[in-house]
């Protein structure tokens, strides 16, 4: 299918400083998100979790892109590799969760797999004609350690290897947390996050709706009234480069320092308040689920080794998600009236408040990513 087909209208140009948003169809078209899953989130990379919980062999955890789940296990060898979380019988799911198993054995027909992926038992298949016990393996993914911390992976094989595409963004982070190698993951409660008065979730908009406004402050003195209570507007800062974009503002808490956000295309985001022990979050801020609704994806947060307070980190996200909910819920139904087709990205050359930047590198990063 020829995606331009799709699209009504101009698309947003290489310069933030003069460039429209995307055409409407990008936010309302059931085909366009189609495209979307199979061109940008089948090929790009996702954030699995925290490598120090796959350290020995059968250690496991699992993750997801969208409607696609996958396995990441160390295997007998101390290899860390990952596969289609999908039994090559009738395809039941095989794992769920973290954990440590000795075989990968499917819940339905019992199907057992070896670490490495390769079948070891299917029951009952000594007399099958033309069935070839050795010749059947799990479905691989890619799999990369970035920053010798965060597992991540990728559905394309030939996918090219995402750590030295974000040396500079790492590196950034590096520079704020100078500890940086020494980060643990936080055991955090399955309820994090969802307290029902303060979580944005669900969100009846598109995903690039809940990205685009997510990546942009220009709303917040209207949006959030209570925005400058807690951080501060006049130097706050959004640059947008090619794979991510950060958001750095001051902050009027007891302890100053500021707040940092790092988003690594397409919907990634590193968090970060300075000015006490770094407690660094890492969360899937938008997935997709149908053109006009997303859902949150994983959720980890990180502390030093020696920073035992930290263990009990709990994020406070107070009355903005439930503004940012009703702000992307609006241009949601906005985006099918029959008088808007598209917008204009704002431009400040100092990356300040007014700048839609980040935004704008962000859709550039979506036309490249489904090939316009």
């Amino acid at each position: 299918m020829n995606t331009t087909n799709l699209l009504n209208g101009e698309l947003p140009s290489l310069d933030p400083a003069n460039s429209v948003t995307l055409p409407t169809e990008a936010y309302l078209d059931p085909e366009f998100l189609e495209i979307e899953k199979r061109e940008l989130f089948y090929k790009t990379w996702h954030f699995a979790g925290w490598v120090g919980d796959v350290k020995e062999p059968g250690d496991y955890i699992t993750a997801k892109a969208i409607d696609q789940s996958v396995i990441i296990i160390r295997d007998q060898h101390g290899e860390l590799g990952g596969f289609h979380n999908v039994c090559r019988h009738r395809a039941h799911e095989l794992l769920a969760g973290s954990g440590t198993v000795s075989a990968i054995t499917c819940p339905y027909h019992a199907w057992a797999y070896r670490l490495d992926g390769s079948l070891r038992n299917a029951r009952g298949s000594e007399s099958l004609i033309g069935f070839d016990v050795d010749a059947v393996r799990l479905q691989p993914v890619q799999v990369e350690v970035v920053a010798g911390l965060f597992v991540f992976f990728n559905l394309d094989t030939e996918a090219v290897p995402l750590g030295p595409q974000i040396t500079d963004l790492i590196a950034d982070i590096r520079d704020v947390i100078p500890e940086f190698n020494s980060l643990v993951r936080i055991d955090l409660p399955e309820t994090v996050g969802q307290d029902p008065e303060q979580s944005m979730y669900p969100v009846r908009a598109n995903w690039k709706v809940v990205m685009e406004n997510f990546l942009e402050c220009y709303h917040c003195r209207g949006g959030h009234p209570k925005f400058s209570q807690d951080l501060t507007l006049e130097n706050l800062t959004y640059e947008g480069h090619e794979l991510w974009a950060r958001q750095r503002s001051g902050t009027r808490r007891e302890n100053g320092g500021e707040q940092i956000f790092w988003t690594l295309f397409p919907t990634l985001i590193f968090g970060l308040a300075t000015g006490e022990a770094p407690r660094l979050f890492v969360f899937d801020f938008a997935v997709p689920d149908g053109p006009d609704r997303t859902l949150p994806g994983i959720f980890q947060a990180f502390r030093l080794a020696g920073d035992e307070n930290g263990k009990s980190f709990e994020p406070d996200w107070g009355p903005l998600g439930l503004e940012d909910r009703n702000l992307c819920e609006s241009v949601q139904r906005g985006m099918a009236s029959t008088s808007y087709q598209q917008g204009r990205f704002m431009y400040e050359p100092g990356q300040g408040e007014i700048t839609e930047e980040a935004s704008h590198a962000f859709s550039r990063f979506v036309l490249t990513k489904i090939g316009l």
